[in-house]
């Protein structure tokens, strides 16, 4: 299957870069994110964007305050940058892609990793004609 932008993927994931890694993005909650990266996992149709805030896990932070507004940051990364990774007017589930994986992280960790001194929280989303969508299925087991 080709990625968007004619990037190929490969069969378990790859990494690809249509947002700059490292480009900071602005959230509707006032807290700055920097993009990490974006992993196509094809085997499962799933985009993977990843990025740092590096205050996530203070107590202190905006989240902690008000954890909802973690969950709101997500839902609009998943609405406003996976557009982003594709060219033209094609609907990436036109294209295969039928999942969105957001995942945020206090620093950088490569995927797939294990470090318990960082901190992440991702949420998986279906996308639809509509936008981003919770994706329930995941709490249902």
């Amino acid at each position: 299957m080709n990625g968007p932008m004619g990037f190929t993927t490969c069969a378990a994931f790859c990494l690809c870069a249509a947002i700059a890694q490292g480009a900071e993005v602005l959230l509707p909650s006032g807290v700055v994110a920097q993009h990490h990266d974006t992993i196509w996992d094809e085997d499962l149709s799933v985009i993977r964007m990843r990025f740092v805030v590096p205050r996530l896990a203070e107590p202190g932070s905006i989240y902690a305050a008000d954890s909802l507004r973690v969950f709101e940051d997500m839902l609009w990364l998943c609405e406003t940058q996976v557009t982003t990774e594709f060219a033209g007017d094609e609907a990436p589930q036109e294209m295969g892609w039928h999942s969105v994986v957001i995942s945020l992280m206090d620093r950088p960790i490569e995927f797939g990793m294990r470090d318990a001194e960082v901190f992440q929280v991702f949420e998986g989303f279906v996308l639809t004609m509509d936008g981003c969508e919770l994706e329930l299925d995941l709490y249902d087991e």
